[in-house]
């Protein structure tokens, strides 16, 4: 008798004793648990910069958790020791029990964020966690790769207050680096875009992979879906990927491609260019970003010319 995981859009249908995909999560007895539940690999405290989020309590820091474990198997990983299956018995991992991580939170009074592996696959242990955040009025985190399927994406709507999720490609790039999909990464940028969150997308351009082109297609999807931050992060080497680092004056061009699209804020990642946030109105600097300090220039979220800044600017965790 098989028993269907619903935490991603692969909805694998597990036997007695099978794994998925993200070979974490395992049938035992009829019933679909997540092996590693609260075993954390990966526990820091971050500026919230580095997720990236640049519209959402910028200036601030943010305690980031992650379990093992990714239900894709991107090539160019940078956190594969983390997420990748070959990896599950060399990564050492401690248990944290959400009680406490949320404790730690707020003793620093800082928000949370589920982080670095892929969050999806640990949503039971994201959920518990979230929730107690709820109740300690914590802000919450997510940094994911948006394969949702669409009963995990209703369950953690409501837990949720920022969302960084990459979108890598077209369907043909998902195809050949990662043994996915970007059909339901789009629909899930169609349905967080819809909400009050703060919605970041982040792509990661390979050079010679990825064109002006990919650019602006991948562009007009986001600027149809409403996205409003984008930010194009250059790559380097990493995992099995070994092709040249992307150059500086492709990134440039490509930041100047999708300033061309209906996206108010575009930044580079990966680069110390375009790293500001300009008011989409009168083009006044509001946001100034340092390497280790942000300045902010806003009166209650607002420019002077009073255009409201899109994500949330409030400045708790500022420590």
């Amino acid at each position: 008798m098989k028993t269907r995981c619903d935490f991603c859009y692969r909805e694998c249908s597990l036997g007695e004793g099978q794994r998925g995909v993200c070979h974490i999560r395992v049938n035992r007895g009829g019933t679909i648990v997540t092996e590693n539940y609260g075993e954390v690999v990966a526990l820091a405290l971050d500026p919230i910069e580095k997720k990236p989020l640049y519209h959402f309590r910028p200036g601030s820091y943010t305690l980031s958790v992650a379990l093992f474990g990714c239900n894709l198997s991107c090539s160019f990983c940078q956190n594969y020791s983390i997420s990748q299956k070959e990896f599950h018995q060399q990564r050492p991992n401690r248990y944290i029990s959400p009680e406490v991580f949320i404790q730690q939170a707020v003793e620093r009074n800082v928000s949370v964020s589920f982080t670095y592996s892929e969050p999806i696959v640990w949503q039971d242990y994201l959920l518990d966690c979230a929730r107690m955040a709820k109740d300690e009025a914590i802000p919450t985190i997510l940094v994911s790769n948006g394969t949702f399927s669409k009963a995990s994406l209703t369950r953690i709507l409501p837990f949720i207050d920022a969302y960084s999720i990459d979108l890598k490609g077209d369907e043909s790039f998902y195809r050949r680096y990662c043994n996915g999909s970007a059909k339901p990464v789009i629909a899930g940028l169609e349905t967080l875009a819809k909400t009050s969150a703060t919605v970041e997308v982040t792509t990661l351009l390979i050079e010679g992979e990825h064109t002006l082109s990919d650019v602006k297609e991948l562009g007009t999807i986001l600027s149809d879906l409403g996205i409003r931050v984008w930010h194009l992060s250059r790559y380097h080497p990493a995992y099995k990927l070994n092709l040249p680092p992307t150059d500086e004056s492709f990134l440039q061009e490509a930041l100047a491609a999708a300033k061309e699209l209906k996206i108010p804020h575009i930044y580079g990642g990966n680069s110390r260019q375009d790293q500001d946030t300009y008011c989409p109105e009168c083009g006044a600097l509001l946001i100034k970003r340092f390497p280790h300090q942000t300045k902010v220039f806003l009166k209650e979220g607002r420019c002077t010319c009073s255009h409201q800044l899109y994500g949330d600017m409030e400045s708790r965790g500022l420590i």
